[in-house]
């Protein structure tokens, strides 16, 4: 379906949540604005509606998570979940997570002929940005952090050290590491 608008974006039903939203949340969370964010209310393959009708066509992937569009995954998440919600990871891990880690391995570290490749799972984007970063600390021995104005990674100490948004940066400065160039 071909995006259609029919309210000013944002429409005034996200405009009254944002407002709403300012005053329990943590102002480092949703970044809210006279001209964001937009409320989503639901999503069915490649479109996401928002709370005022308005139909767009998805091109975030609700960060990824839906990648292969919205709905396609009800029916296999009702079918996992009678079986088993959810495997407890490092703890009480499930043989999907060998395989999982198995073909990550095959489809990059033995394709490019480096042989057995380890791999780290993250839980969010942010916790996958933080390991890509201490990856990197640990190889190069290097500390600091080359960021760009506007880059966001996630709410995460490290995700913020890399993060070009001074809003969600600045209140943690002292707490973060001292060396970082920031690009236009």
């Amino acid at each position: 379906m071909l995006p259609q608008l029919i309210t000013r974006i944002p429409g005034p039903q996200s405009l009254a949540l944002a407002s709403e939203l300012k005053q329990y949340e943590c102002r480092n969370v949703t970044y809210t604005a006279d001209d964001w964010p937009v409320f989503w209310q639901r999503a069915d393959r490649a479109n996401v509606w928002d709370v005022d009708g308005n139909c767009y066509l998805d091109l975030t992937s609700a960060f990824g998570v839906a990648g292969l569009g919205h709905g396609w995954s009800a029916e296999a998440m009702r079918a996992q979940s009678a079986i088993l919600v959810h495997g407890m990871g490092d703890v009480h891990p499930t043989a999907l997570k060998v395989d999982v880690c198995k073909q990550l391995s095959a489809m990059t570290f033995e394709r490019w002929g480096a042989g057995i490749g380890k791999t780290t799972l993250s839980n969010s984007g942010f916790e996958a940005v933080e390991t890509a970063m201490k990856t990197a600390f640990l190889a190069t021995g290097k500390s600091g952090v080359l960021s760009f104005k506007n880059a966001y990674h996630g709410l995460g100490y490290g995700a913020l050290l890399g993060g070009g948004f001074e809003k969600f940066r600045e209140p943690f400065e002292d707490q973060l590491a001292p060396v970082r160039d920031v690009l236009d």
